[in-house]
């Protein structure tokens, strides 16, 4: 009796440690902002910004754009500039992405009732410890003022 309750024992203790072990390589956030749109209602020459703190460790770092609408949003996709400014390298790095927000049969991709929220991948970026980001926003649409925007996000994930 006393030996299976210590073969038990180890047993748990062995699948803790492995467990712990393979925790320790999971993906961790290190960063995640909303910045809300006034009025749910963004403007063309409004500019949205993150200033990120410099992190910790040197790694690759997924970046990822969240993005809350509302129903009134009239739009199958939304297109933003993005700029990434690493400091205090001062490297910039300028895209333009066309995010699709509905699918062929008209349903929206998001998850969500009142708001539908989304997460959209922007790449990988190689940092140095100590490096931080500041990233402006705009939208590239040809509407000047865009409805059902409600808000913007970034999160930062070390691989």
């Amino acid at each position: 009796m006393l030996r299976n309750n210590l073969k038990c024992i180890i047993g748990t203790l062995l699948l803790t440690v492995a467990w712990s072990m393979t925790s320790c390589s999971r993906q961790q956030t290190v960063y995640a902002n909303y910045a809300p749109i006034d009025d749910t209602t963004w403007e063309k020459t409004d500019t949205i910004t993150f200033d990120v703190p410099p992190v910790k460790a040197a790694g690759t770092y997924q970046e990822k754009l969240g993005l809350r609408l509302a129903d009134d949003f009239p739009f199958l996709a939304l297109s933003m500039d993005i700029e990434i400014q690493v400091q205090p390298k001062g490297i910039l790095h300028s895209s333009q992405h066309k995010f699709s927000v509905i699918d062929q049969g008209g349903n929206p991709k998001g998850k969500g009732l009142s708001l539908q929220q989304y997460t959209f991948d922007l790449g990988d970026l190689e940092l140095e410890e100590g490096d931080s980001l500041h990233i402006s926003m705009a939208h590239n649409m040809k509407r000047e003022i865009l409805p059902g925007v409600v808000d913007l996000g970034i999160i930062l994930i070390k691989k």
